[in-house]
């Protein structure tokens, strides 16, 4: 050290100057080869992890978004798979012709806005004592569309079997084929099927205030007096309308609101028993990057729903109470499900949709909601309505539906939580459990004093119906211009939930059915 010291200070002091600098110089040079160099590589390559990432996320998340609708559907087939299976003890004891399987697809395909191409019948089949007709079937359609057409033929009453299905085209109209068998049970076949006869069919809307028909339908409660009801749920509740309208099911669970749609299709309904009070909930959704901060800011924009039903009400009081009417937005159709998945996929700005999807859209950061069920007062009443047609000889099996459903509320009070966990186990929509006590805070099931208020009473134009069916029949009037007056005299049939909760004895105070 003392030697280089020396050196240094023998040097000219320009010459140690020039080395002073070659010294910096090498030293900086070092630094930047052992740690500047490398820091930046780091940070490159950390920058493009974090692209990477990004892409990955980007890539994913689609994928993430479908994977609850994928868990939901494997739900949804094993239900309809036990479904199926009972249905084959319920099928028709006569022989279905090719042309009643024809206007049955027909009518399925018109429901969801498929083209039917061809409709081609193949030889018939014989499986033990069932008999099969398969027909083989091209069209043409939206994928969405040909979606729903295959998933109505596999959930129908009737026993449709669907097969061999094959799909070309990528976008817009997709071309396609298939093999549809109908089984049945030729008239005079001993079938060996289970003792109790099939009485009434209905289809119910996936709705937490009708969910006591299925867990009564799980419990085999509605399988009494000699009487077996198929009873299912069809996640879209228009369709259960159109097959109420063709005849294909009995019945279904609706409220006042609906009823009143119903009754402008001419079906000659009767309401036989109440059963819950219900607020709607919907929510007036929209688009995360929407500029819309407030109920006002829709005014001359398009909000999408599904007219003339719960979704119209709710935005006609949800405008009416911000000092807007429904001429001050343009309304165009939409069902619930397609508003929720538009307003995901950013096709529209506005939309009215219900849970599990308001959730969803949140949790998501995809959508916002500017007005919920809390911003409007809209309770309405629950009740299950028949055809009339299906009620001659049914007596027993209508007594032992309603019984059912009061069954499967007392138990429901009893055990709350194995009610709620065996509903989200069991939910096509794949509902959660905390979705499903969100909900049921909107839902207040009718006790059985209450059902005796409403049904126990006379005479039936003075029933307490009457406050939810007068607003509605003025909604229809004045805002979509239908001149409705509900026939309550005519359609309310109380006589088989009287004999159930024991009416006879309702001024004495004692109790019939779930109390």
């Amino acid at each position: 050290m003392n030697i280089l010291l020396a050196s240094w200070n023998k040097l000219d002091p320009r010459d140690r100057r020039a080395l002073g600098i070659c010294i910096i110089f090498l030293v900086s040079v070092v630094l930047y080869i052992g740690i500047l160099a490398p820091l930046g590589d780091m940070y490159e390559a950390t920058v493009q992890e974090q692209a990477d990432l990004k892409n990955k996320i980007q890539f994913n998340t689609p994928k993430a978004m479908v994977l609850p609708d994928r868990e939901a559907k494997l739900r949804q087939v094993k239900g309809e798979y036990e479904s199926l299976k009972r249905q084959l003890e319920l099928v028709d004891r006569r022989d279905w012709g090719a042309s009643d399987i024809y206007n049955e697809i027909r009518d399925y395909a018109s429901i969801t806005g498929i083209t039917i191409k061809e409709i081609r019948p193949l030889a018939k089949k014989k499986d033990g004592f069932l008999s099969s007709q398969p027909m083989d079937v091209t069209f043409s359609g939206p994928f969405t569309a040909i979606e729903k057409f295959i998933y109505y033929l596999e959930t129908s009453p009737q026993v449709f079997v669907v097969s061999e299905i094959s799909l070309t085209g990528k976008s817009g109209t997709m071309q396609g084929g298939l093999v549809i068998s109908k089984y049945s049970i030729p008239a005079g076949v001993d079938s060996k099927m289970a003792e109790h006869a099939v009485k009434l069919v209905l289809s119910m809307p996936p709705w937490i205030g009708y969910a006591p028909f299925e867990i009564a339908r799980h419990n085999g409660w509605l399988h009494s007096n000699g009487t077996r009801i198929e009873c299912y749920f069809s996640e879209h509740e228009k369709t259960n309308f159109e097959k109420l309208y063709a005849g294909e099911i009995d019945g279904t669970a609706t409220h006042a609101l609906e009823l009143v749609q119903l009754l402008t299709r001419g079906v000659d309904l009767r309401i036989v028993a109440p059963l819950a009070q219900f607020k709607a909930g919907d929510a007036l959704m929209v688009a995360g990057n929407s500029p819309v901060k407030s109920v006002k800011d829709l005014r001359g924009k398009t909000v999408f729903l599904e007219t003339g039903g719960a979704a119209h009400y709710f935005l006609y009081e949800v405008l009416k109470k911000n000092g807007m009417s429904l001429s001050d937005v343009t309304v165009s159709n939409m069902a619930r499900d397609i508003v929720a998945q538009s307003l995901e996929a950013g096709l529209i700005e506005a939309g009215v949709t219900f849970e599990p999807y308001v959730g969803r859209l949140q949790k998501l950061r995809i959508a916002r909601p500017v007005a919920g069920p809390e911003d409007v007062d809209n309770w309405t009443l629950q009740f299950l309505v028949l055809r009339e047609d299906a009620l001659p000889g049914n007596e027993k099996a209508v007594e032992t539906l309603i019984n059912g459903f009061a069954r499967a509320v007392h138990w429901w009070g009893q055990h709350p939580d194995e009610a709620v966990q065996y509903l989200s186990a069991n939910s096509p929509q794949g509902v959660s459990q905390g979705t499903i006590k969100k909900i049921l805070k909107s839902v207040r099931f009718l006790t059985p004093a209450q059902v005796r208020d409403y049904s126990c009473v006379g005479p039936e134009v003075n029933n307490p119906l009457d406050e939810y069916f007068s607003k509605y029949e003025t909604f229809f009037k004045e805002e979509l211009g239908y001149d409705v007056v509900v026939p309550k005299a005519d359609i309310i049939d109380w006589q088989y939930v009287r004999k159930v909760y024991n009416c006879t004895s309702h001024a004495n105070g004692t109790h019939g059915a779930g109390g």
